[in-house]
């Protein structure tokens, strides 16, 4: 595994973490496909596998991915674990967000949590209060590092603006081969200034782990409405490169491991891949070791 160190804050994390939003949700086939004590185990074979870094929220199953995490990590040196959640934008005032906090912690089944981020830009509540709160709990030792997620560069440049003492660690985006937008400002500034971009849905939910095409795409109604959403038109032409470049290397490598080694290809971006099986974790901590040629990087740009 290879690690890197969060914003400008000494914590070390994994380049690639897991994501947790399938821990509790429906959505993605909770109760079906996965349920509590294979979660359980995931999470603690990935510490084995050297993933260190866990990224969850409170609204993750409505705080069912933070009780998991709470009951996988409760024998487990606490030092150990990277543990970052988010708070709802709708609870981003001083009193909510504290509120917040302090529920996390209890559903963690821990005293801190190493990286505190805002989910969203909040549409109604100004940030500046709850972040000066949030420097406060920092100080006080309930929270080791600050960050925002879904923030574009303005909105981000807003929220350091209003911290006086410390700085934000990263930005939580969706970044991948099918959602490169942030390349254009968002990513070389982050890169300039010392902020961590971490990548959630790097596979983008699954399109490009070589499992879907042309009229194969997820089932259920809910997800395939928030593919069309997020996405529009795919291009299928960089998942067939993706197959193409899998087989052209052999030994096992699969397009998911190639999407994910594209993600963290340089430093200053970690990747969250979620999980639903044993298989699966060990697929995508292999993809840390993965070194991709300027050929490889090459053919999978996509006119």
């Amino acid at each position: 595994m290879r690690y890197e160190q969060l914003g400008r804050t000494g914590i070390r994390v994994s380049k690639i973490g897991l994501g947790t939003w399938q821990f509790g949700a429906s959505y993605w086939g909770w109760g079906k496909e996965i349920d509590e004590g294979e979660a359980i185990s995931i999470i603690r074979r990935a510490l084995e596998l050297g993933i260190n870094f866990i990224d969850t929220a409170e609204i993750y199953g409505w705080g069912r991915s933070e009780r998991v995490i709470g009951k996988a990590l409760s024998q487990v040196d606490r030092e150990e674990v990277v543990i970052a959640t988010k708070v709802f934008p709708y609870r981003v005032t001083v009193s909510g967000v504290l509120k917040a906090l302090r529920n996390s912690l209890r559903r963690l089944n821990t005293s801190y949590v190493d990286l505190y981020q805002i989910h969203w830009p909040s549409p109604i509540f100004p940030l500046k209060g709850a972040l000066r709160a949030l420097e406060r709990e920092l100080e006080e030792g309930r929270i080791r590092a600050i960050g925002v997620s879904n923030f574009s560069l303005k909105q981000m440049e807003e929220a350091r603006s209003y911290l006086q003492r410390h700085d934000l660690a990263s930005n939580q985006i969706e970044y991948n081969l099918l959602k490169r937008d942030p390349e254009r400002d968002l990513i070389p500034h982050c890169r300039r200034e010392g902020i961590t971009i971490i990548a959630y849905s790097p596979l983008a939910q699954g399109l490009l782990t070589g499992k879907y095409g042309p009229g194969r795409i997820p089932k259920g109604l809910q997800r395939r409405l928030n593919i069309w959403h997020l996405y529009g038109r795919i291009d299928w032409t960089v998942v067939e490169r993706l197959k193409e470049l899998a087989k052209r290397k052999g030994g096992g490598t699969g397009p998911a491991q190639l999407a994910l080694a594209w993600v963290i290809r340089e430093k200053g971006v970690v990747a969250i891949p979620g999980a639903k099986s044993l298989e699966q974790l060990q697929e995508n901590a292999e993809a840390a070791e993965m070194e991709l040629s300027d050929k490889d990087l090459s053919f999978l740009e996509v006119p």
